[in-house]
């Protein structure tokens, strides 16, 4: 097991300024069997001698090239093409430690585990600050019902057996998806397996402002076409448990509703207090979602104002 390959797989779309450093990264590790498959997603204007170079720095870096499909059909791709028996998944601009992948390939002698995850720092690096996200015990073992409530695994930090990814088919390349296929892929697999973590800070996600994860209106639809996704399929597993969908909706709306108003996109703060008033049937959530709605923008603006100068 300790030997085993592991297959690397980075997704590749515009992110030339992004792409060496992560590969640095990766050859950096100190668990050396392992193969690296930059899979070139139709990436426009992206030259030849830019992936030749690429290709020079180590004999384990392959590129594939494909049509674009989005970064859930670029996985896909590169699962279908791994030769190793675990995948590991990396995005094109986030970076790993030295010690990442050492230090996950052990638990998967445990053979009721099939996705591995550790600690992410968040670098935000156009604002100048870094966030070690927490770790929490519910996303060990059985996760489904913990996960469905909110994604906790960042997608740089997981690595999977491929035999399962391929076997439930986890990245749905539907494009209404974008920016939370992981977390479908993610659920998929707490159906068939075990999950596992090393409660050490071994990858880094970067956000630089060009981050898809940044459109909160769109990641807002995506979470609610994932939740619709993974619904049926969880209800046909024993996994599953006693979910309360009603309550998991009204919290992406609750959630989002909270991010939009802090923004002053009060219109669209309000409609998804409503929808979430209709999941929940609260009144008083309805009732705050007209008072969103029908307030003029400017009275909602100066409120906020004289209430962050009070908080500050």
């Amino acid at each position: 097991m300790s030997q085993a390959l592991v297959s690397v797989v980075i997704p590749f779309y515009k992110g030339e300024q992004y792409l060496e450093k992560t590969i640095d990264s990766v050859l950096q590790q100190s668990y050396n069997n392992f193969e690296l498959l930059i899979i070139n997603d139709g990436s426009p204007n992206a030259e030849s001698s830019f992936f030749a170079k690429l290709c020079q720095k180590d004999n384990r870096i392959t590129v594939l090239h494909k049509n674009n499909g989005g970064v859930a059909c670029a996985r896909q791709f590169g699962i279908a093409k791994a030769k190793g028996e675990f995948i590991a998944f990396c995005d094109q601009d986030d970076l790993w430690l030295p010690e990442k992948i050492a230090k996950q390939i052990p638990l998967f002698n445990n053979p009721e585990v099939g996705l591995v995850y550790c600690g992410a720092i968040e670098d935000h690096i156009t604002e100048g600050r870094k966030v070690e996200l927490p770790f929490f015990n519910s996303y060990r073992g059985n996760i489904y019902s913990s996960l469905i409530h909110k994604n906790e695994i960042v997608s740089c930090t997981a690595v999977a057996r491929r035999s399962l990814l391929i076997d439930s088919q986890v990245f749905d390349a539907d494009i209404e998806l974008m920016g939370v296929d992981d977390w479908l892929a993610w659920l998929k697999m707490s159906l068939v397996c075990k999950v596992d973590f090393v409660k050490e800070y071994l990858a880094i996600h970067v956000f630089h402002g060009e981050n898809y994860s940044s459109n909160e209106e769109k990641m807002y639809q995506a979470e609610l076409v994932c939740l619709a996704k993974i619904k049926p399929i969880a209800q046909e597993k024993t996994l599953s448990g006693e979910v309360n969908y009603k309550q998991v909706e009204a919290n992406i709306h609750l959630r989002y509703a909270e991010a939009f108003i802090f923004n002053g996109d009060f219109t669209v703060g309000a409609d998804a207090l409503l929808e979430a008033a209709s999941a929940l049937s609260s009144v008083k959530v309805k009732c705050k979602g007209f008072l969103f709605k029908y307030t003029p923008n400017a009275f909602l603006l100066l409120a906020q104002s004289l209430k962050r100068r009070v908080f500050s």
